[in-house]
């Protein structure tokens, strides 16, 4: 694997890209112009990492970056811009991927981009027009989904969470999401809805919806859980190991 070509654009930002709200962990890497609007990114490669981890993301995600990194040739203090899904999600994982966004923001002075894990959905790569209503829905545990409905990638109404037999009624268009992969029957009943199964939140879309959206430091970025935590973990020590090696390797990159 090759490094990302983000030389030759000084006006694009390298940006690393996490996202580990659902079953599957991603991790992606590339250049992103921080000007102007629109799903883009801008030419030049990118690296990227997609796993299944389901309880397993704190684990996971340090060995996986750190292999991201290795395999790009890029070094922690190349870098300049996180981004990472706020949620909703799965509270452990949603929960790892922010703590480790927040280290790594910390350790390098980083600006950090939030987008929600629903928005990220709705823009994968599915063909979608200007006009295209896309339903994101993600499994909330619970017997619950998270659902949002977007229209040419702009929000049609607030997220929600609730029974899928409950907003099921609500979705349009092209439904997406893991809650299809429980929920798919409750879905298809409803007359007019394009249902893709095993679909979920991807670190490389986040790249593109990335381009142009305001950055703010990684305390400031917080989670959008919808509802209160089934339980509130201790992760801090698990990942901390990530802010260290990225102080250490940012203070010996050229």
């Amino acid at each position: 694997m090759t490094g990302p070509d983000h030389g030759a654009d000084r006006g694009a930002a390298l940006t690393l890209a996490v996202t580990s709200s659902t079953g599957v962990m991603g991790l992606a890497l590339g250049p992103v112009t921080t000007a102007g609007t629109g799903p883009q990114t801008d030419p030049g490669r990118i690296a990227s990492i997609e796993i299944v981890t389901e309880r397993r993301h704190a684990e996971e995600i340090g060995p996986r970056l750190q292999e991201l990194l290795n395999g790009a040739g890029v070094g922690f203090g190349e870098l300049d811009r996180l981004a990472v899904d706020v949620g909703p999600g799965r509270f452990t994982g949603l929960r790892v991927g922010l703590a480790t966004v927040r280290a790594l923001a910390f350790a390098l002075d980083l600006p950090v981009v939030g987008l929600t894990s629903l928005a990220v959905l709705a823009a994968g790569p599915h063909g979608e027009t200007e006009s295209t209503a896309v339903t994101a829905v993600i499994d909330a545990r619970r017997n619950e989904v998270f659902q949002q409905t977007f229209v040419g990638g702009a929000p049609a109404g607030p997220a929600r969470v609730g029974p899928p037999a409950e907003l099921a009624g609500e979705a349009c268009g092209l439904v997406v999401g893991d809650g299809l992969d429980r929920y798919v029957d409750l879905y298809r009943a409803v007359p007019g809805l394009d249902c893709q199964r095993h679909r979920h939140p991807s670190a490389e879309v986040m790249l593109a919806l990335g381009r142009g959206r305001p950055a703010t430091a990684g305390v400031d970025v917080r989670p959008l859980y919808l509802r209160e935590p089934d339980a509130n973990p201790n992760i801090t020590t698990r990942v901390a190991a990530v802010g260290a090696l990225a102080t250490g390797d940012a203070g010996t990159a050229s």
